[in-house]
Parts: structure tokens; sequence; C-alpha cells
């Protein structure tokens, strides 16, 4: 019995041992198949969020390599001084000014799977075509509006003003946004044309950024630095972006996102830019925009975050309910025609803003 269980367990051991090889064989080959990720994605802070990226990771088993900013300031900056990367993820007002300074190479629309079926507003907007050519592969977009805490804000009109009144004083944060905030004043202001100023304009953007600077209680880096605020009743008011009341209202805290301003939401678009010091293949590129560019990766983003998609069809995927608590149930073409939509203004305007902003903001 027991010389024939030895046998038994030898000829097993030698059967596995024959096996083995086979095996391995067969592991090299799994491996050799399978793409290997090399790709270096340089964004916001956040969007490392797996569910954006599927058919990606499908493919490459892993990756990309994230780097992160605060803003497209910073990033501007750390790539103008080296830094390298494959792919980064600009804003609307950004284009102009990246591709002036030599950091873009030009989209090859052909190779965008999803190209087609991009909301034609966003696809051919004036920013983004420079040249002739495409310079960023639109991705997010949506609404910056007042976010408010229900139990304690009663609204009658809706209007932006509620930062800047004084019953509120201590009770308001804003992002530090310098692009959003400008805008947010420039509309507060009245002002026509927010991207091409005329000299009497700029004091009247300036009284209104000293009336909104006045009113704050902090300036907020990180939305889970508004959104903790705003949970605990600190705050009262905020500037803030769709993602932070879809977490919110999870949380079950009594909050309200103003979508029908009486100035008009202020609205942005953000995507994929190819940087020149890409190394990465190219094909592995285009497969990382075409992931995030995906309807199912689109999904994702507009009922996980609240923002919307560029991809058409990954909006007719989300549950009409969705769309409407986020103000997205309607004509893409329409909700954007009615926002104050962010753009590229001259250097020159900007860096009077800024630096106007930057003495306001340090209560100067």
């Amino acid at each position: 019995m027991i010389e024939r269980t030895d046998r038994k367990r030898r000829r097993g051991s030698r059967l596995a041992m024959l096996a083995l090889p086979a095996l391995l064989l067969a592991s090299l080959a799994a491996t050799a198949l399978a793409a290997t990720s090399t790709l270096r994605y340089f964004t916001w802070a956040g969007y490392d969020d797996p569910s954006f990226r599927k058919p990606y990771t499908d493919k490459y088993g892993e990756g990309p390599q994230f780097s992160f900013y605060a803003g497209t300031d910073e990033a501007f900056t750390k790539l103008q001084s080296g830094f390298t990367a494959d792919v980064a993820h600009p804003c609307i007002h950004d284009v102009k000014k990246w591709k002036e300074a030599g950091l873009l190479q030009p989209i090859d629309t052909s190779k965008v799977a999803a190209w087609n079926d991009i909301i034609p507003e966003l696809r051919e907007a004036d920013a983004l075509v420079l040249d002739g050519q495409h310079w960023l592969v639109p991705w997010e977009w949506g609404a910056s509006s007042v976010l408010y805490r229900t139990d304690k804000v009663k609204i009658g009109e809706q209007s932006f003003t509620i930062l800047t009144d004084p019953q509120y004083k201590g009770k308001v944060a804003i992002p530090d946004a310098f692009d959003e905030i400008y805008q947010l004043t420039a509309v507060l202001a009245g002002i026509k044309h927010p991207l091409d100023l005329q000299e009497s304009d700029y004091p009247l953007v300036e009284a209104q950024m000293k009336a909104l600077r006045s009113n704050v209680r902090f300036i907020w880096q990180d939305p889970a630095q508004l959104e903790q605020a705003m949970a605990s009743g600190e705050i009262e008011v905020a500037w803030g972006w769709p993602n932070s009341f879809k977490n919110l209202r999870k949380e079950g805290v009594p909050v309200d996102f103003m979508l029908q301003p009486k100035e008009g939401l202020v609205t942005w678009l953000c995507g994929f830019a190819h940087l020149k010091s890409a190394t990465a293949p190219v094909t592995e590129v285009y497969d990382f925009i075409n992931a995030l560019e995906d309807p199912e990766s689109g999904k994702n983003l507009v009922e996980n975050w609240g923002y919307g998609h560029a991809n058409k069809k990954a909006l007719a995927l989300v549950p009409k309910a969705d769309l409407e608590a986020i103000g997205l149930a309607g004509d893409p073409s329409e909700y954007l025609k009615k926002g104050n939509f962010l753009g590229p203004m001259s250097e020159k305007q900007r860096e009077r803003l800024q630096t106007m902003w930057d003495l306001v903001k340090a209560g100067n």
C-alpha cells in the first residue's frame, strides 16, 4: 500500500516536471503577446481613475505612468523647464499658448477612432484648430457654478452674486483656478467680451475680484478640501464643479448645484494633447486616447464625476435621470451655446489680469 502510493507520488511528480516546461513556455508566449505600457500621462490629480481607461489596460496590462499637476499653468511651466511626458491634459484656453511654446504635436484625427462621434462644437472649436490642424482631442466638458447648502441658504433668483453677498461673508470658498475666477468676475462685472477687454473694463473686473475675495473664507486647492468644508458646515456657498456636487450628494449632504444662473453657466472643455517630448510609440499614444474616448469609459466619467463626455455615444449610455441631475439631458450644442465658454486671450491681457488677481488674492 505504502509502496504503491509512493509510486503514484513519484509518477505524479515526474508528470508535473514534464508539464512544467510546457506551462512555462505557454506563460512566456502569453507574456510575449501582451503589449508593454511605456506611456507617461501628465494630468490633473485624481484622473488616474481606472474606469476611464479599461481598453488600454486590457491591451497593455497596466499603466500608464502618471504625473500630476494642480493646474495647467503649473504644467506649462514644468514642461517648458524640460519635464517630459507623452500625453498631457490641458484645457481649451491653454492650447494656443502651449502650441506657440512648441510643446505640442498636431493631432492625427485619422487615428482617433471616435473622431466623428465627438460633439461638433467641441471638435471644431476655433481655439483647438490652429494653422489648419487640430491640437487637442476633446474629452471632458461641463460647467462650473455655485454649489450651496440647501439647509442653510435660501435661493430666490439663481445668480452668481450670492458669492459676493455680505450675508455669506466668511462662508464662501473658491478654487485656486485663475481662468475660472477671471471669467466669473468678468461675468459679474457685466463684461460683454471677457476675452478681449477694453481699458475701461479692467477697473470693473478688479472691483468684482475684491468683492469676491473679501467674502471668501479660503481658496481651495483640491475638491476634497471643498467637500469636507461644505459637509462640516464650515462653508455654505462655493464655486465648484459637478464632481463635488455628486460626491456630497452621495454622502447625504443637502447641497444643490446652480444650473440656471441668470448670468449663464461658466463652461469649459479639456482634453488630450500629444506632447512634442513624447517617446512612447504613436500607436500606444492613440490606444490610450481611444480608450478614454470609448463610450463605456465616457459613461463612467459622466456617472462617477458628473462631467460631460465629448463622445455623443457615451452620453447616450447614461440614464436620462442622471443627465438631468447635472443639467446635461438636453442637446449638448444648446448647453454650450448658452454658457460663458472659457477660451484663450492675449498673453498681454492674461498677464495683466493674473497680476491683478494675485495682488487681490494676497489682500492688496
